[in-house]
């Protein structure tokens, strides 16, 4: 297991209930280690022409790179959105237990 193998996966939601849910079903699937939800984000953006300001959650999920193809599936499934947002970013460096953690976690 290399630092190169773990991957943050960045999701956002309409509401703490649905990341919640979403997180929770990765987490038992062993598709993520964990996820940290973060209330109170404000999202700016144009959809059809109209500009949205919008209240949202953000998630952060931790998980290896080999489940992403799996993650991304899964959340769209279970989103509200027909669109959500999923960005998915390498993790470069962090501490080595933390990340052997997140690879065990994933183990199916």
């Amino acid at each position: 297991m290399t630092k190169e193998d773990c991957v943050t996966i960045y999701v956002t939601a309409e509401s703490e209930d649905v990341a919640v849910h979403i997180s929770t079903a990765l987490v038992r699937e062993k598709l993520i280690a964990c996820a940290n939800v973060q209330t109170g984000i404000r999202s700016i953006y144009e959809w059809d022409g109209v500009i949205q300001l919008d209240n949202e959650v953000a998630v952060t999920m931790k998980t290896v790179a080999s489940h992403v193809d799996a993650v991304i599936s899964k959340v769209k499934e279970m989103h509200s959105y027909g669109v959500p947002c999923i960005t998915v970013s390498p993790i470069v460096d962090g501490n080595p237990e933390y990340l052997e953690w997140v690879a065990r976690q994933t183990k199916a």
